[in-house]
């Protein structure tokens, strides 16, 4: 006999960069160049981990601690135009990671609830839904980004899951960086699945992450059933 009762889908929430969109190589070409015109005496930058996760803004004031906050700002302007630039230029790499749209696709048609949740300010924001149709799948006044208003990533999921009607412990957060999973962590986030090379899925594991995939052809969409029908 067929059980009448509605089967609920699991809130998602979704990072973008790193995430949806393989963008750390660009995010890093162009933080290396602001780097050098603040360090002009030095040809080294930071590991690439050192600008993944965090607000511009705590980077910006991490590798520039004397400059004001007005200038920050400025900065982080600059630093995302530079970064819009170098992703133009390279036109082959524009394209959502494998799998994305199809698990976009596959919750828009299941009625189940998602959301982005994303440390990007609203002028790449823009430029993503420009750029990828995002609007096939998402709605753009929903879509949690970095307004100035939040303290960190943690503080974006929670607001992600209020958007949903969520509680976040009950929603499944999606991310790539150490750090925003250490927050989905200590937010209790019912599910964590991480995204990033096999080489980092260890240490994705220990940052809190419940599961880690390569790219979305290995994201199991059984995960996104809830197992408490009503």
């Amino acid at each position: 006999m067929v059980s009448s009762k509605k089967m609920i889908m699991k809130p998602v929430l979704l990072d973008f960069n790193g995430t949806l969109f393989s963008d750390t190589c660009f995010h890093m070409e162009a933080w290396s160049e602001i780097y050098r015109e603040l360090h002009e005496n030095t040809n080294e930058v930071p590991d690439s981990s050192f600008f993944c996760g965090p607000r511009n803004d705590d980077i910006i004031h991490a590798i520039a601690p004397d400059m004001p906050r007005a200038e920050r700002e400025q900065c982080s302007v600059h630093k995302e135009a530079l970064y819009r630039s170098i992703c133009r230029k390279n036109p082959d790499k524009l394209h959502l990671t494998k799998g994305a749209e199809e698990l976009l696709q596959y919750m828009k048609e299941h009625d189940c609830p998602y959301i982005l949740a994303s440390a990007s300010i609203q002028a790449n924001i823009d430029f993503y839904f420009e750029t990828f149709h995002l609007e096939r799948w998402l709605n753009k006044e929903t879509c949690v980004y970095d307004d100035g208003t939040y303290d960190n990533k943690g503080e974006m999921h929670l607001e992600a899951a209020r958007r949903l009607g969520a509680d976040i412990s009950e929603c499944i957060v999606v991310e790539d960086s150490l750090n925003a999973i250490k927050y989905a962590r200590n937010n209790k986030a019912g599910m964590i699945v991480a995204i990033g090379s096999e080489n980092t899925h260890s240490n994705l594991i220990q940052a809190g992450a419940d599961h880690c995939i390569n790219d979305f052809t290995e994201f199991d969409y059984e995960w996104l059933r809830n197992r408490n029908p009503i």
